[in-house]
């Protein structure tokens, strides 16, 4: 019995998917893609004049494009009311706001979310940091990764910080 060249071409082809999917092949490919992913994010040193340049439509405060806050310190934070740990962390963000709101320009962004949602939530918790949506593209090397993220800007554009997750603002300091 002679075996046809594209059953071992298969057979080949099946071998290296299983491969892929159940041996140690898979968890370096997997590093590999995080690094490729992770490195384009983390290499945001400062903004450029384009990842400045976002419209934003306010949901509790007026319309504007970031650009405006230029030379201004930013507490950006990236975040959604279907998040919980975004949810989790707001009165410590208030509390934050409260506090800092002379000195800080305070841009809190929500994405993946619904208007209404978010217009409640912060009705509901009385929350009065500025909110808003942003209507044009955002650059990649600032879109999150996780939620919620926050990056703190300094006055020249310099990225001071950057978290991925929950924290603790009342207890944090500030740059």
């Amino acid at each position: 019995m002679k075996i046809k060249p594209i059953y071992i071409l298969n057979f080949v082809f099946i071998i290296l998917i299983i491969a892929l999917l159940f041996t140690p092949l898979r968890s370096l490919l997997e590093k590999i893609q995080s690094t490729n992913a992770q490195s384009e994010f983390s290499t945001i040193k400062s903004l450029t004049p384009e990842q400045y340049d976002i419209e934003l439509k306010g949901i509790n405060t007026d319309d504007i494009n970031f650009k405006d806050f230029k030379g201004k310190k930013i507490f950006l934070n990236f975040w959604g009311t279907w998040c919980p740990i975004c949810v989790e962390e707001m009165p410590d963000i208030q509390k934050l706001y409260d506090k800092k709101k002379n000195e800080y320009q305070f841009v809190l962004i929500y994405m993946k979310d619904e208007k209404a949602k978010v217009q409640r939530f912060l009705e509901e918790n009385q929350y009065t940091f500025p909110v808003y949506e942003a209507v044009s593209p955002i650059e990649t090397a600032l879109l999150p990764r996780a939620f919620p993220t926050t990056i703190l800007i300094d006055e020249k554009g310099i990225v001071k910080g950057k978290t991925e997750g929950a924290v603790d603002w009342k207890n944090l300091n500030f740059y």
